[in-house]
């Protein structure tokens, strides 16, 4: 019964995941209650994506590593300098500017892996790239945020890079010993399970992460909205932008790059940042996921259109 309700959970993540930012927006206390978990979260998500890396399939691409190497230097040296150029241009408050950087230079979102096996991509290219993104995390994101967040982080780029060393640390050891535990052909058989409980895990942390946010919502009803439609728009458009970068390399991993690099994964940093993040980069991270919890529900039979052979 708990295998079947994982196994439907997973299936239907997309429809049922908005339904965290919902109930996390209604129902306070219980965002409340659980925004102490959002640590824990983060790190169950990490280690379930991790647990979902076949070794072999990583190996494949990088025994034809041009196009992968091009997507990390993508995402890791193009668009940081195309958002730093802009801030220069359009500059926002220093705690704007400053999670704009982190999304910049953070790997795709967790939650990706999960829903590009749901939504009919490249569920091994996906996680391939988040493996090798989030191991360059510690090293990239508090290099720029120690460079360009001019100050606006309450900590030292080495106390960050620290902290997101352990956080990712130590899910590894966690993927590594649940993959020891099931082994290859139990691990494969329970890939539905895995899928319904990182739909959960991503509910909670939808749910948790909507705490005092509707208040906020409230008090600055244009400013809110102006942070939605910016996480919308980089969304779109970062998906967009890198599909056409991505367009020769094949239909299938330009779709696939763009839906994993457009959904940033700033969960990480602001997990361990927790109260030295400024309170607009936890605004704009709460405005984030709208987009990443909505926009597959949408994304999803446009995908499955134009990549039927992966149904």
């Amino acid at each position: 019964m708990v295998r079947a309700s994982l196994q439907w959970i997973g299936r239907y993540g997309t429809l049922l995941m908005p339904l965290g930012i919902v109930v996390g927006c209604l129902v306070q206390p219980l965002a409340e209650l659980l925004r102490p978990t959002l640590a824990v979260c983060v790190f169950l998500m990490l280690a379930f994506v991790l647990s979902r890396l076949e070794i072999q399939h990583a190996l494949a691409h990088l025994r034809k590593p041009k196009v992968f190497l091009w997507s990390l230097v993508w995402a890791f040296v193009a668009m940081p300098a195309l958002f730093i150029a802009l801030l220069q241009v359009f500059p926002q408050s220093p705690g704007l500017n400053a999670v704009l950087i982190i999304y910049a230079t953070s790997p795709p979102n967790f939650g990706a892996a999960a829903l590009a096996f749901i939504m009919g991509l490249d569920g091994a290219l996906t996680v391939a790239t988040i493996f090798a993104s989030t191991a360059l995390h510690p090293i990239i994101t508090p290099l720029f945020t120690e460079t360009f967040a001019q100050g606006a982080i309450a900590i030292s780029g080495l106390d960050l890079a620290v902290r997101l060393a352990g956080l990712i640390g130590g899910s590894s050891l966690a993927a590594w010993a649940l993959r020891s535990w099931l082994g290859a052909e139990r691990r494969q058989a329970s890939a539905g399970i895995f899928d319904g409980l990182n739909v959960i895990i991503m509910m909670v942390f939808a749910i948790a992460l909507m705490d005092g946010i509707p208040a906020r919502v409230i008090a600055q009803p244009a400013y809110a909205l102006g942070l939605a439609v910016l996480a919308t728009g980089l969304h779109i458009g970062l998906n967009a932008i890198t599909v056409a970068a991505f367009w020769l390399a094949g239909r299938q991993r330009a779709y696939t790059f763009g839906y994993s690099h457009s959904g940033r994964n700033i969960a990480v940093v602001m997990s361990v940042l927790g109260s030295a993040a400024p309170d607009d980069a936890w605004l704009f991270f709460a405005m984030l996921q709208f987009p990443i919890y909505c926009l597959p529900m949408l994304l999803r039979p446009f995908y499955l259109y134009l990549l039927p052979q992966r149904n």
